[in-house]
């Protein structure tokens, strides 16, 4: 019934972010925080710092491929300037003379420059910023998808330690109670002291076991919390999860091994993020070669002038001009406007195109190495990951099968021991196999749902919720 209460206020909080906090905010002072596996995922991916980076790298390289679309338009400058001079000057363009002036100025430039071709770098630019766009957004996506993985793990090894200790509690019950009759029955003379010795060591190693358990159960509790990044001061009580159970049919033999490595060398997100990259970096190559190319620009200037002479004294004569125009009008009048374009062409820069055009080539080689690297990585993955299905599906199987032998042996010989035709050993060592036996089980039961998840990982498919 408390499964029932959780999923239902799950579902009533909407978006799995919002409801932990929901949960955090307005639970009873000193009562347990309720985490589901949606609910963690949320609060992990929110707060984590490869996330965080991911998203700052996708707005950086945003703002690039911008400013390359930019660059296929004209610029535009202005200027203006304001001056006020008072000095001396002798002229000898007539006839030699003395100059004695004062004067203001006011002046203002409007420029613009259309690039008409740049060796085609303003092309292969924006290209590259294309690709390393995408690649930011795919290694976005791919952070994501690690993160629900590794929320995932920690999230059922969590359920794993309390299963174990659920095992270990029942186990050391068992023993007790076992024991408290053995010190009965030794005191009427029913059993020897010798059943009563073994059955206290063996109920000691069971307190031992359900401790160690207990404690493996708290620290991988916290593990997780430090995961999610959430205030450790708060109990947190962890949500059950329904387990998968395996289909009739393998969903993935080793007949399909081909088909599922495909799949995932198209799905793969970091493998599009490493092949996005080498792409940019082979256009840079291209961007490194423009400087062998001429550049042409058109280019358009306006420009006005004017200038208000307040003392100008020529060898001795006052020569001040009257009237003068205002300074706005004389800006409006006094206009030059000019029009035209440019070639340039480097023709010896001491050896630095070729330096940089072999940059980025070694770059370009660099990153299609790492792209064929992580193949290879993904395609290994692939293969490791159904050989491990595999296994984990029969270990399931063995695992169930080995509970309900041990289960019958375990029953059987304490059957037999209570009318006295097996020893405390026989039963001691029934109940060790027993426990084992559930702790296989619970360990392949755990074991199978983490496998499935590594599958859809490895492939590709593990799913973004939409609120992420």
């Amino acid at each position: 019934m408390k499964k029932v209460w959780i999923l239902i206020a799950a579902l009533a909080c909407g978006p799995v972010g919002l409801c932990a906090e929901v949960n955090a905010d307005q639970s009873v002072p000193g009562s347990p925080v309720s985490l589901t596996l949606q609910q963690s995922i949320s609060l992990a991916i929110e707060g984590a710092t490869q996330i965080l980076k991911a998203k700052n790298n996708l707005d950086f390289t945003g703002a690039q491929l911008l400013q390359t679309y930019m660059q296929f338009l004209p610029n535009l400058e202005a200027s203006a300037g304001y001056a006020w001079q008072s000095g001396r000057t002798y002229s000898t363009v007539v006839t030699p003379v003395s100059i004695a002036t004062t004067d203001r100025s006011m002046d203002y430039h409007l420029t613009s420059t259309l690039n008409l071709f740049s060796g085609f770098s303003d092309t292969a630019s924006m290209r590259a910023g294309r690709e390393r766009n995408a690649a930011a957004a795919m290694t976005l996506y791919r952070a994501r998808q690690q993160i629900i993985l590794d929320v995932t793990q920690a999230y059922l090894q969590v359920l794993l330690d309390r299963d174990i200790v659920n095992v270990a509690d029942s186990n050391l019950k068992s023993s007790r109670e076992r024991q408290t009759l053995l010190e009965s029955q030794t005191q009427v003379g029913v059993k020897s002291l010798a059943d009563l010795y073994r059955q206290q060591a063996q109920t000691s190693a069971d307190e031992l076991f359900f401790i160690q358990s207990q404690n493996r159960e708290r620290d991988d509790q916290i593990l997780l919390l430090r995961r999610l990044r959430v205030d450790l001061m708060k109990t947190y009580e962890i949500a059950d999860v329904s387990l998968d159970t395996p289909t009739a049919t393998n969903p993935y033999p080793d007949s399909d091994t081909q088909a599922l490595l495909r799949s995932a060398l198209d799905q793969r997100a970091d493998l599009r993020a490493f092949q996005e990259s080498s792409q940019a970096a082979r256009w840079d190559v291209t961007t490194a070669r423009s400087g062998y190319f001429p550049r042409v620009d058109l280019f358009a200037d306006m420009s006005g002038t004017g200038q208000l002479l307040d003392r100008q004294i020529v060898d001795g004569v006052d020569q001040l001009p009257i009237p003068q125009q205002p300074l706005g009008k004389q800006l409006g009048d006094q206009v030059l406007y000019t029009a035209g374009a440019t070639l340039t062409w480097g023709l010896f820069d001491r050896y630095l195109t070729r330096e940089t055009v072999v940059r980025a080539d070694v770059n370009a080689r660099d990153a299609q190495i790492d792209y064929e690297d992580l193949k290879l990585q993904v395609e290994g993955d692939v293969k490791q990951a159904i050989g491990d299905y595999q296994a984990a599906l029969q270990q399931l199987e063995s695992a169930h099968r080995g509970l309900q032998s041990a289960q019958e042996s375990f029953d059987a010989v304490q059957e037999r021991y209570k009318v006295g035709a097996s020893s405390i050993v026989d039963l001691l060592t029934a109940q060790a196999a027993l426990v084992q036996a559930q702790t296989s089980d619970a360990q392949s039961r755990i074991g199978f749902v983490l496998q499935e998840k590594t599958m859809d990982d490895v492939l590709g498919r593990t799913a973004i919720p939409p609120s992420l």
